[in-house]
């Protein structure tokens, strides 16, 4: 079967239902692991009967999933694509079946929040949160950009954005500055100097620098050569080791700047539109423990002053 095969000769019936979720489940699992015979075996299914859920699978696609060589197993081209829009929902459904656990009054607080926001910011207070609710576990799940609370991803959780997610109560945390950044070997360098540098980007949030250059007209920093990240703590470290300037977003670059590894290389501050807000379902605020959480970030903001 070609790796770009559409759906044509899948039988119109089995095409409208959903594929079975052992099949599913197998995917998700071979493409973690790189291996059939050790996604059977976290699965506990017989390699044969593990075979015969992933040709099922291929089958309700109409695609090829793997390429099965003699010394690794890889995704296809549409096995990554499928992956990419699967894992998220997959991610999703073992969440809320790991939430409904035998005891709610024991379930975990599961807390949405970036990794650069975790490290940042967040972590700093947290044992706070520990002191004054010993009885609420608290487990943090980062991750790149904002997670899908609505697809039960966590119970709340910190997203950078506007505030306005459909379905969602949200409170604005914390308001974000933009300035550019660099190592200390850096400080007092011109515009020129500055320009010779790699601009460190973000994929999330975007454009950071092309937002700092156009509210503060720095013509002479534009058009540098680029290199992205997905963690802003990656990019901070990546700028404190001399491998290019970032815009560095306040108040998650903080630690860099007080500890001295990175310094501001230009005057001006950009306030941005988006901010940190902390974000709920409406449905969530009902449970004792989202609640607490809730008003304990909201009171170390005000405390922040």
């Amino acid at each position: 079967m070609p790796d770009n095969a559409d759906c044509t000769a899948v039988d119109p019936v089995m095409h409208r239902r959903s594929p079975p979720w052992g099949a599913i489940e197998a995917f998700v699992v071979a493409s973690r692991l790189g291996s059939f015979k050790a996604a059977a075996q976290e699965l506990g299914v017989s390699p044969s009967a593990f075979s015969r859920r992933i040709q099922a699978l291929e089958t309700h696609v109409g695609a090829r999933l793997f390429d099965r060589g003699d010394t690794a197993l890889r995704l296809t081209k549409a096995g990554r694509r499928y992956l990419n829009r699967l894992e998220p929902g997959y991610a999703a459904i073992r969440a809320a079946t790991d939430w409904m656990a035998p005891s709610p009054g024991r379930r975990p607080l599961r807390v949405g929040v970036s990794q650069s926001f975790a490290i940042g910011w967040l972590l700093p207070r947290l044992q706070r949160f520990h002191d004054a609710w010993p009885d609420i576990e608290v487990t943090l799940h980062t991750r790149a950009g904002n997670l899908d609370l609505a697809g039960g991803a966590a119970d709340i959780a910190i997203l950078f954005g506007d505030g306005q997610w459909a379905g969602m109560r949200s409170r604005r945390l914390l308001d974000t500055d933009a300035m550019v950044v660099g190592a200390p070997a850096l400080a007092g360098a011109s515009i020129a100097e500055l320009r010779s540098q790699r601009q460190l980007e973000m994929f999330v949030p975007p454009d950071l620098w092309r937002y700092w250059l156009d509210a503060t007209g720095e013509a002479g920093l534009a058009g540098g050569e680029r290199l992205y990240f997905d963690s802003g703590q990656v990019m901070y470290e990546a700028a404190a080791r001399g491998l290019g300037i970032a815009i560095g977003i306040r108040p998650l670059v903080d630690p860099f700047l007080k500890s001295g590894r990175l310094v501001p290389l230009h005057e001006r501050t950009v306030r941005l539109a988006g901010g940190h807000y902390v974000a709920a379902l409406p449905a969530m605020m009902h449970e004792p423990p989202v609640r607490a959480f809730w008003r304990w970030i909201l009171e170390e903001r005000s405390g922040d002053g």
